[in-house]
């Protein structure tokens, strides 16, 4: 350690170690100017996050210092020992008739996992990507020969185009699997049946994989109806060998698709947005409240499950005076609850009440009920912060009043697009569909609303701690790969790590920014690394992978549905409603009930990335051995309309990406990729996330302490009103 550095060091440690109160960094640096007049804020805030990464200071929020502040304080670890992390709290343990060792509030993220149901590949993608980090965090860079590759290749990689890289990782792609088909036609011809079985489970898996990454992804069409598309996979190994089929990929028109599809000229580059575009911002989450009412003493009924859902939203606003000004929406349970039916209820996404779950009928329609309830709940919060219905109330200490409370950014946890959103779930003639199709025309409201409402637009997204789906992962991967990138003389990625990526988008775009910081070492305020851009519509995630794309009936002959066109939506739907009617389908459904469903699949896309400032690298960078301070990246999204110019989109992801570049992230250490609640801040990487997303969780979750008795006796309320309602139905 340079020797001024070390005086810096303990500079800093003399001031905090006198004081019980801690500093923030604003108070740090006058008193260091006090005796030198060249301290840099920025040396000072760079060493203070070492000696945080050290384990030498501790770093917590301190509120209600000051009119209107809320700030980071830094404090001399003897004086405040490290806080284990909040957990959710149990308000129903303490209420007469909870059955409280099983009930519990589980929070978005996690039903949002159990309803994605990851296949395996995914989650051990999402498990080694955790642990690599683990490893850079607590050892050399050389100990993951998978993370020394990417970063030592994001230079040159983030200089490549995008386009021009998917259009020829889908062209390695059909050359493999064909040469692989040709492999088990001779091993077939031969006799060798056992080579046969191994390498066609191989072939099986890679058509699943390539299916999925190109035609459901990228949405690189087949052919349909004679309608030539550009690419086509056989529909299983065995025709490569038995039929003599064959993939092909049409790159001219692969490259047409996907310059709609992808924004962004370079793989990564680091952008500089504008400044100063919020002056507040809101952040919302859901949580799914699940509880055990108990019967009378000696009854041989087991509990009743009820489950309730909750939403709530954070604002964050600057200050004239410089602070944060910290607000939350908190709503447990609707109001005038007891004016509504146990049906009503649940078509609202509110309760879904024990005689309800016994006529819905299986788990499994209950468990996606449970989640389209929950959706349906966060998206009714969104829109009430877009409409200026919240009812927002002040955290700590803020006299300030007429702020403007209507945000001009919205940040969701969870994915902008609705979880639930499938045409045959919308389509269910029971209570599930209600709820779904409820769900989705409140998304269909909060689009509009956002985006094009006569309030004035909102930016619309949210940051995905948990992405189901890696998209950049395996682009990395294959170019790892065609470069035969080597570490210890050794090549790292194989032709199977193409198609089984050994690590998650979250571990692998934060090695990638690793990389890129490293080498260009500029870590100013306001820039920030930012990957490519998909462009995925709602309709993409509607249909089954086996109904796209789209065809439409016109005059004795069929064409592709033109996804831009409302007209042809309006047509596709008028078709399948006669189609039923033909073959004496049952369709509870007439055209106006598909109207929520049109509009969103017309209008409602997302644009997504990955992103971080460059400041939050500086760490990393400048400590020794380059390890200290490791995190994952969410998958940012925002929300764009379908049927404005693309230019529009970009707009929107800089009014999004500029609340990060003015420092509005933190690290969250509550959640990692395959855990809740770790409870041991030490051992997990957190998340890069916006901060207003960790505002919104507390309250969802209900960690903010003035407002737990209030809650508590609101649910004591609900509570009796559930049990009143199960005495009457029986």
């Amino acid at each position: 350690m340079a020797r001024k550095e070390q005086i810096l060091e303990q500079s800093i440690l003399d001031l905090l170690a006198a004081e019980n109160d801690g500093l923030t960094v604003a108070e740090i640096v006058d008193r260091l100017r006090v005796g030198d007049g060249n301290v840099s804020e920025k040396v000072v805030r760079a060493q203070l996050n070492k000696l945080a990464e050290a384990g030498k200071l501790n770093k917590q929020k301190r509120r209600g210092k000051g009119i209107g502040k809320t700030a980071y304080a830094y404090f001399y670890s003897d004086k405040l020992p490290r806080q284990p992390i909040p957990q959710q709290l149990n308000l129903f343990d303490q209420i007469t008739g909870v059955v409280s060792d099983k009930s519990r509030l589980i929070p978005r993220t996690e039903v949002e996992r159990e309803e994605l149901e990851l296949d395996p590949e995914e989650l051990k993608r999402q498990d080694r990507a955790r642990s690599v980090l683990e490893k850079i965090a607590s050892s050399h860079l050389q100990s993951e020969s998978y993370a020394q590759a990417i970063v030592e290749i994001a230079p040159q990689l983030a200089e490549e185009t995008p386009v021009d890289m998917v259009v020829e990782m889908a062209a390695w792609v059909v050359k493999d699997l064909n040469q692989l088909g040709e492999q088990i036609n001779r091993r077939w011809q031969s006799g060798n049946i056992e080579d046969v079985r191994k390498l066609a489970s191989r072939l099986e898996e890679r058509l699943i994989w390539a299916r999925s990454y190109f035609q459901r992804f990228w949405r690189l069409d087949r052919s349909v109806d004679e309608i030539p598309g550009i690419l086509n996979l056989p529909g299983q190994a065995k025709y490569f060998f038995q039929e003599k089929k064959r993939a092909f990929l049409n790159e001219e028109k692969a490259r047409e698709k996907l310059g709609k599809r992808i924004l962004g000229d370079k793989v990564i580059e680091e952008r500089v947005p504008p400044t100063n575009m919020h002056k507040a911002a809101a952040g919302t989450d859901a949580s799914v409240a699940d509880i055990l009412l108990d019967h009378s003493p000696g009854s041989f009924i087991p509990p009743d499950p009820v489950v309730v859902t909750t939403s709530a939203a954070a604002m964050v606003v600057t200050a004239d005076s410089g602070g944060k000004l910290e607000y939350q929406d908190f709503d447990i349970f609707p109001d005038h609850l007891q004016e509504y039916e146990d049906f009503r209820a649940a078509e609202n996404g509110l309760v879904l009440s024990p005689d309800l779950m016994r006529s819905i009928g299986k788990n499994s329609d209950f468990k996606h009920s449970r989640t389209a309830a929950m959706d349906l709940r966060q998206y009714s919060q969104d829109l009430h912060v877009s409409m200026d219905e919240s009812k927002w109330r002040p955290i700590g200490n803020i006299p300030e009043l007429g702020i403007n409370s209507r945000p001009t950014l919205i940040f969701r946890d969870g994915r902008v697009l609705p979880i639930v959103h499938r045409l045959n779930f919308y389509e269910d003639k029971g209570l599930y569909g209600k709820i779904v199709r409820n769900l989705i025309k409140k998304f269909a409201d909060v689009i509009h609303n956002t985006l094009s409402s006569t309030r004035g637009k909102i930016v619309y997204g949210s940051a995905v701690k948990n992405p189901e789906l890696s998209w950049l992962a395996p682009l990395v991967f294959w170019y790892l790969h065609i470069k035969q990138v080597k570490v210890a003389d050794k090549v790292v990625v194989d032709d199977e790590d193409v198609y089984k990526a050994p690590l998650a988008d979250t571990a692998v775009s934060q090695l990638l920014f690793l990389g890129l910081a490293k080498k260009n070492r500029n870590f100013e305020r306001e820039r920030v690394f930012l990957t490519f851009q998909p462009l995925r519509r709602f309709s993409d995630i509607v249909f089954l992978d086996e109904s796209l794309p789209l065809v439409i009936s016109e005059k004795d002959r069929k064409r592709l549905l033109q996804e831009d066109s409302t007209d042809d939506w309006n047509k596709w739907f008028a078709e399948r409603i006669l189609r039923k009617q033909k073959e004496r389908q049952e369709n509870i459904l007439d055209k106006n009930d598909y109207q929520a469903l049109i509009y969103a699949c017309d209008n409602a896309g997302v644009i997504m990335c990955y992103a971080a400032p460059t400041s939050a690298y500086q760490t990393i960078v400048d400590s020794d051995s380059g390890t200290a301070g490791q995190f994952l990246i969410p998958r940012l999204e925002a929300a764009v309309n379908l049927q404005d110019k693309p230019n529009s989109y970009q707009k929107n992801l800089d009014e999004m990406l500029s609340w990060l570049a003015a420092e509005h992230w933190e690290l969250d250490f509550n959640h990692t990729q395959s855990g809740f609640d770790t409870g041991n801040s030490q051992q997990s990487i957190p998340i890069l996330v916006p901060d207003v997303t960790i505002l919104a969780h507390e309250a969802a979750t209900f960690a903010r302490d003035k407002l737990s008795e209030e809650v508590k006796d609101q649910i004591i309320k609900l509570i009796a009103e559930l049990r009143k309602r199960m005495g009457k139905s029986r």
